[in-house]
């Protein structure tokens, strides 16, 4: 008889052994991890058709984070001290993000927020000195964007440790937030493939 490991139990353990990636030499921010397990988590976990629009999605984010960091860098160089220390970042941003959300429209990345997972998980790298360099913006590009698809793994790898329950089966003694999020096509492991790729109205 199969003895089915409770998701409590299979998450616990992947979130216990991101403590072991990087180590204090790499600093990787190992919580971005986290954010792509989160982001997977929302259109109703690992499926063919979530996994294929967060990686198509978060790259694209962390792309434009990357022409952000370049841009505000770039700007500040070029400006000098004449102009207040957010100016360059502030003119970027308003540069950089309308573009990243016109592309939305795109079916093929009209998943969003998996741009802001992306987007931020790069920024929040670089501006907190995370990576084997820190203040590199190409580090930053890289670690932040690869700990946030080795968080789709991590969601990948919950999800075979835990398979979903049969239909009509439910848990006892859960709170109401679990049992509420124990659904069919939900981020607890039940398979879905409903199609994440509706345009997100922000």
């Amino acid at each position: 008889m199969h003895i089915r490991m409770p998701i409590e139990v299979s998450a616990t353990l992947l979130a216990a052994f991101t403590i072991f990636i990087g180590g204090a030499s790499l600093n990787l921010p190992t919580w971005g991890i986290f954010l792509g397990w989160a982001a997977i988590s929302l259109p109703g976990g690992p499926s063919h058709s979530s996994l294929s629009a967060l990686g198509r999605t978060l790259p694209v984010g962390a792309v434009f984070a990357l022409g952000t960091l370049w841009l505000q860098g770039f700007l500040a160089s070029t400006a000098g001290p004449s102009i207040p220390a957010w100016a360059p970042g502030l003119a970027a941003i308003l540069v950089m993000n309308p573009g990243m959300l016109l592309l939305g429209r795109i079916r093929a990345l009209s998943l969003v927020p998996g741009m802001f997972v992306g987007f931020s998980t790069v920024l929040a790298t670089h501006l907190g000195h995370f990576g084997p360099v820190p203040g590199s913006i190409v580090a930053a590009f890289l670690c932040g964007l690869g700990m946030n698809l080795l968080g789709l793994g991590f969601a990948c790898a919950a999800k075979a440790m835990s398979p979903a329950q049969p239909p009509g089966q439910s848990r006892q003694g859960t709170s109401l937030t679990t049992a509420s999020l124990a659904t069919p096509g939900n981020c607890w492991g039940a398979d879905t493939d409903a199609s994440p790729t509706t345009p997100n109205t922000l």
